[in-house]
């Protein structure tokens, strides 16, 4: 069988979003666009602030094809900072503030930005380089820079944003998504789930995964508004609930595992009427299962009248590929990860790839608009994983590593990964990163990681050690804060394991790999926090 392919449907190919937003700019120039704490800020003062940057930036050297980083808190700043930078036809990379500093200083060298635009007292990283201009917003503030429209903003075919992700060889690798297939998505979104101006959007995800990305620009294209989460509260249900009743939000997205929280924060005996305003839910990052499904339309009786989303896709693709409105009607069965969007093409593929007839397990492939350009500075991966499509020459198709399968209703049902790849609480990250970061560390010989189940069904990220012959005879938790800190250097808190166990020996399968299945099978039950 050829499989299920895309609905071909037209998208402004010769606009781009910085476009649409100035349209509706030019329209409503004095409507509502940001929350933020107990401020508003309209089209108008958000155009105007994005424009002064824009200026700078252009007086200073960056254009098509430049890529600035972007080291702020979310905040209006923030917001202003990346229409800024894509108005000035670069592309924006985000990096987190408290980053850790080889992981810094790695995506800083292999991007070598320009440009990094930061808040006002925060002190330049020692690792940033010499030739990379420090720029303070506050230092703006004093320039006289125009605050109109540039005459000429990025082309469809332009970098938009660069958004590092997890690499198996220990180190992010950067994605380049071009304008296009961020219009694409974009409209995608607004044909088949529209927002009019009477919409709040919730922008909570943290710019560093591109499930942001949409949550910052979709509603600028449409006339409608976005509220601003305060940092470090993207698991916090007390906050989300706070918001939704005071700002009248109406489209909000969660990780599965959010969801459960917020969900459980609601209870039975919970007043609905503070949440009256939603009207979409996404979501995305883990697998969607049908007792949270269940969940979630016996929180939400029939009178409140919200749609709950699934969406699918890697970074590689412009954010999202597939989606599955979840009905009411069908809360017994299995969620599929869904149809393709707009313009985006799937394959199911065997290994000899030949199409996978239905119900058949295969490899996903990803072709059509939404497809990156690939790696920053990795040419031979990015032939790795953007091959060939063997069914329409001359274009591309990404490999995901995803393993799923056909519904007879042409809907695709994931199955799991092919290699080492995980999504724990929807953040992305490379068992092989988190085991090459291990064996960076000097008492280490060996190591495995994996994510161990609890009783309660949480999951942890484990680490099995190893320890190096001639590595100093410490007590272990001294020997545990040492290799903790030690990864700091190099991985996010999230990728840092939950538990770390000291093995005399990792058991290996026939083939000379790790088993990881049998020492996470082993230590199921077992494994102590560390």
């Amino acid at each position: 069988m050829r499989g299920f392919n895309d609905t071909a449907a037209p998208y402004s190919q010769d606009t781009t979003i910085v476009q649409q937003f100035e349209a509706r700019v030019a329209e409503q120039p004095l409507a509502p666009a940001v929350y933020v704490k107990e401020a508003i800020y309209t089209y108008g003062e958000l155009n105007r602030a994005a424009n002064r940057l824009a200026h700078a930036l252009r007086s200073s050297g960056a254009g098509n094809g430049s890529i600035v980083a972007l080291m702020l808190e979310r905040s209006f700043d923030m917001l202003a900072a990346i229409y800024g930078v894509l108005k000035a036809g670069a592309a924006y990379l985000p990096l987190d503030l408290e980053s850790p500093p080889m992981r810094l200083q790695t995506m800083l060298s292999d991007s070598a930005p320009g440009w990094v635009i930061t808040e006002g007292g925060v002190s330049r990283p020692s690792v940033l380089p010499a030739t990379v201009e420090w720029v303070p917003l506050d230092s703006l503030a004093d320039r006289d820079l125009p605050e109109t429209n540039l005459p000429d903003g990025p082309e469809p075919g332009d970098l938009a944003y660069v958004i590092y992700t997890s690499g198996s060889t220990g180190n992010p690798k950067g994605v380049l998504v071009e304008h296009d297939a961020l219009t694409n998505r974009i409209e995608w979104m607004q044909k088949t789930l529209p927002i009019t101006h009477k919409d709040i959007l919730f922008q909570k995800t943290v710019y560093t995964f591109d499930v942001s990305v949409w949550e910052l620009v979709w509603w600028s294209t449409t006339g409608a508004a976005v509220c601003l989460l305060q940092p470090r509260k993207e698991n916090d249900p007390r906050v989300f609930v706070r918001l939704i009743e005071k700002t009248g939000i109406t489209v909000i997205h969660f990780v599965p595992s959010v969801l459960r929280l917020f969900l459980e924060y609601i209870g039975s005996d919970f007043a609905l009427e503070r949440l009256r305003s939603l009207r979409y839910v996404f979501c995305s990052g883990e697998a969607l299962t049908v007792p949270l499904v269940s969940q979630f339309y016996h929180t939400f009786p029939p009178g409140q009248e919200v749609k709950l989303i699934n969406l699918y896709g890697p970074t590689e693709a412009a954010i999202d590929v597939t989606y599955h409105v979840c009905e009411r009607d069908a809360l017994d069965q299995p969620v599929p990860i869904g149809r393709p969007i707009d313009n985006i093409r799937l394959y199911i593929l065997r290994d000899d790839l030949t199409h996978a007839s239905i119900g058949e397990t295969g490899q996903l492939y990803i072709s059509g608009v939404g497809l990156a350009r690939g790696y920053l500075n990795q040419p031979q991966l990015t032939l790795e994983r953007f091959v060939p499509n063997p069914y329409e020459p001359g274009q591309r198709m990404y490999r995901t590593g995803d393993l799923a399968s056909w519904t007879m209703e042409g809907e695709v049902m994931y199955a799991g990964r092919e290699d080492d790849q995980i999504k724990l609480r929807g953040l992305r990250i490379e068992l092989g990163e988190v085991e090459s970061c291990l064996l960076r560390a000097a008492q280490v010989k060996a190591a495995v990681a994996g994510v161990r189940i609890g009783d309660a069904g949480e999951q942890f990220l484990t680490a099995f050690v190893v320890a190096a012959a001639d590595a100093e005879p410490i007590p272990e938790q001294d020997k545990l804060r040492a290799l903790r800190a030690e990864l700091a250097l190099y991985l996010p808190a999230y990728a840092i394991p939950t538990e770390i166990i000291w093995m005399d020996e990792i058991p290996l399968k026939p083939n000379g790999k790790a088993d990881r299945s049998l020492l996470l099978a082993i230590h199921g039950g077992k494994a102590a926090q560390s």
